[in-house]
């Protein structure tokens, strides 16, 4: 009996000790030990002009949703957040997220600055991310959550280091979680002082076309359509057939009444002739505090000359929300 028992207290001090020893060397990270910082990188600047982080809100569960946050290296934060889906133009391409950067840089200011010091030990832990880690989902599923996902620039190279919504999930890197939990402390930390973001909408989530136009008019160059009378005027105007266009067919379908709750916005423009239909379409048509109206990633290139030029009448037209049109005054007002 008694040497049962010691024989019994032996196994069971086996079993802790093995459990023990797993316990130490198990790990979810794929990088280095804590205290292993031999090769650890420590800068004491920021880069110049660099976006660094992206995070990218999404659900097209329940009519189209999307919240995009850009981080640049100066601390600035640009933002915009579309809640529509007009109908899509078929032949559009959509905007990558260095082409709506580009935009909201133009176009909008900052909703927020991140401070040096915050960012920089944001930075700091970024750049010692392993891109080749591995990216680990939970079993979890929650269906029609959206996505949401953070990515970091490392070296150049773009690392999703989180994900959460339908699927959630992280990169098994040590400085990614702490990246993602700085990224998360330092939004929270200015989010007293952030501005409301800007729309951005482009092919991406709506109608958006550049044409010639038939008729050159002077009248009305600018103009918001929230009814059929109006569109067959602006059609009159501009000699643009658009009730025939397959993108507007439910405008003048009484059953559907898309004037109900969309709009639609146009401007007139005339650029020299030598420009193609390329090189003077719109790209979007943002709506923020200090700017409504369409813009260009590339300004169309216009020759220095004193030499006149025959020009040519275009007109930008775009599917909007039309459930707020106030949104819209200062694009009129600006005519």
């Amino acid at each position: 009996m008694k040497l049962t028992k010691i024989v019994t207290s032996m196994l069971l001090a086996s079993f802790f000790m093995s459990a023990l020893c797993c316990g130490c060397t198990k790990t979810n990270e794929t990088t280095k030990k804590p205290d292993d910082d031999d090769d650890t990188k420590v800068v004491k600047e920021l880069p110049e002009d660099e976006l660094l982080i992206i995070s990218d809100s999404r659900n097209g569960a329940w009519g189209y949703y999307s919240y995009k946050t850009y981080v640049m290296s100066d601390g600035s934060v640009y933002s915009s957040n579309e809640q529509f889906q007009g109908h899509l133009n078929s032949m559009g391409s959509s905007l990558s997220d260095e082409d709506r950067l580009a935009l909201l840089r133009k176009y909008t200011l900052p909703v927020v600055t991140i401070p040096e010091k915050q960012l920089l030990k944001i930075y700091n832990n970024m750049i010692n991310i392993d891109p080749d880690a591995k990216f680990v989902y939970s079993d979890e599923y929650a269906c029609d959550a959206g996505t949401s996902i953070t990515k970091v620039n490392v070296d150049g190279k773009w690392v999703k280091i989180s994900e959460s919504g339908d699927s959630s999930g992280s990169l098994k890197d040590r400085y990614a979680k702490k990246t993602d939990s700085l990224i998360d402390g330092a939004f929270t930390s200015v989010n007293e002082n952030r501005k409301s973001p800007a729309n951005v909408y482009s092919s991406t989530e709506t109608y958006i076309e550049t044409f010639e136009c038939p008729k050159t008019t002077s009248k009305n160059t600018r103009r918001i359509i929230t009814s059929q009378n109006e569109l067959k005027a602006f059609e009159k105007d501009t000699g643009i057939d658009l009730s025939n266009n397959e993108a507007f067919e439910y405008f003048s379908n009484p059953d559907y009444d898309y004037f109900s709750w969309c709009c639609i916005a146009i401007e007139i423009v005339v650029y020299p002739d030598y420009l193609s239909l390329e090189d003077v379409s719109a790209d979007a048509f943002i709506v923020a505090d200090n700017y409504v109206g369409f813009g260009y990633i590339k300004d169309p290139q216009i020759d220095a000359s004193d030499d006149v030029v025959p020009q040519k009448c275009y007109c930008h037209v775009i599917q909007l929300p039309g459930d707020h049109l106030e949104d819209y005054d200062k694009y009129l007002q600006d005519n």
